[in-house]
Order: C-alpha cells, then sequence, then structure tokens
C-alpha cells in the first residue's frame, strides 16, 4: 500500500512538472486567514493557478497525498479553464451551491481517492 502511495505521489509530481511548473507556497497568511474564515485552523490551501498556498509547511503538505491530489486536480482546472474563467466559474458555484455540490470541488474530491475505513476500538464496559 505504501508503494502504491508513493508511486502514485510521484507520478501525479513528475506529471505536473513536466506540464508545468507548480510553485508551493508554505505558511502563507493567505491560506491561513481563508482556513480560519471556513473553520480549518490547521491545514488549509488556496490554488491560485499553478500556485498552491499552503497553511502549513511543504512536507507536512507533500505527506498527505489525496490533499496533494486535490490541489493539483484545481491546478489542472485552472489550466483548462484560464484563470478568469476558472474564478467566475468557481465563485458562481461557491455562492449558488455548497461546497459539496460545487463541480470544482467534486472533482478534486474524486481524486483524493477512496477514504481510508476507520472503525472506531468497540470496548466493552463489563471488561473493566
Amino acid at each position: 500500500m505504501l508503494k502504491a502511495t508513493l508511486l502514485s505521489f510521484c507520478i501525479i509530481l513528475a506529471s505536473a512538472a513536466y506540464s508545468q511548473s507548480v510553485k508551493l507556497v508554505p505558511n502563507s497568511t493567505l491560506a491561513k486567514i481563508a482556513g480560519r474564515i471556513h473553520g480549518e485552523e490547521e491545514d488549509y490551501a488556496i490554488t491560485i493557478g499553478r500556485t498552491i498556498y499552503l497553511s502549513c509547511s511543504k512536507e507536512d503538505f507533500l505527506s498527505d497525498t489525496p490533499w496533494v491530489k486535490h490541489e493539483f486536480t484545481h491546478v489542472q482546472q485552472y489550466k483548462k479553464y484560464g484563470i478568469l474563467e476558472f474564478t467566475k466559474r468557481y465563485l458562481f458555484f461557491s455562492i449558488f451551491r455548497s461546497y459539496s455540490k460545487n463541480p470544482f470541488e467534486k472533482e478534486a474530491i474524486a481524486a483524493e481517492g477512496p477514504k481510508p475505513a476507520y472503525k472506531k476500538p468497540w470496548v466493552s464496559m463489563s471488561s473493566y
């Protein structure tokens, strides 16, 4: 599983580097403010064109493969639509639809891959 994750991560970075240069801006004030506005105090990112503004370090961001896939999807969306058209459409969907119904976010969330199944450990009170 780890090898597959690392391989997919390398493919994402290699394809992004091949097609365009993506800039990561760690500890960005812009990302931190936007994160606070959206109730995310720790990890938040804003992608504008080929630049990803991070509220955390590059290392923290790059260690989270689903998050990397999500933000790189936004980079590809900007490439497809252009900065002005993407921004116009994204703002329209953000105003008139919820986050989960915004087609740009739906595509980015789908790119993250399957969510790991986490089961809360069951503890019997009779064992105490």
